[in-house]
């Protein structure tokens, strides 16, 4: 891909981030979710991911609570597996 269809690409999944809570063991931290699917997101939060993240509840958008675990992480990036899927509507309403 060229460097302008990654800018591209970058902006509008920028474009549609969703706010979300993530409760990582003891923490509660705030995280920027984006590139949602049925089955996970990647994340960004304001911190880097601790090594130990075989589970965490996200809550996205104020109202959808789901379980997951971090695929990978590399700094305050992150690749979020759900525990169970998403809705394919809810995907359309988040992304409205």
């Amino acid at each position: 891909m060229s460097e302008r269809h990654d800018a591209a690409a970058n902006e509008a999944s920028n474009a549609n981030r969703l706010s979300a809570l993530c409760d990582l063991g003891p923490a509660r931290f705030p995280v920027a979710i984006s590139e949602i699917s049925c089955d996970g997101c990647s994340a960004e939060a304001d911190c880097e991911w601790s090594a130990e993240c075989d589970f965490l509840r996200l809550k996205i958008a104020e109202r959808i609570d789901i379980n997951g675990r971090v695929l990978w992480h590399d700094g305050k990036r992150a690749a979020i597996r759900f525990y169970g899927q998403l809705h394919p509507v809810v995907i359309a309403e988040l992304a409205a």
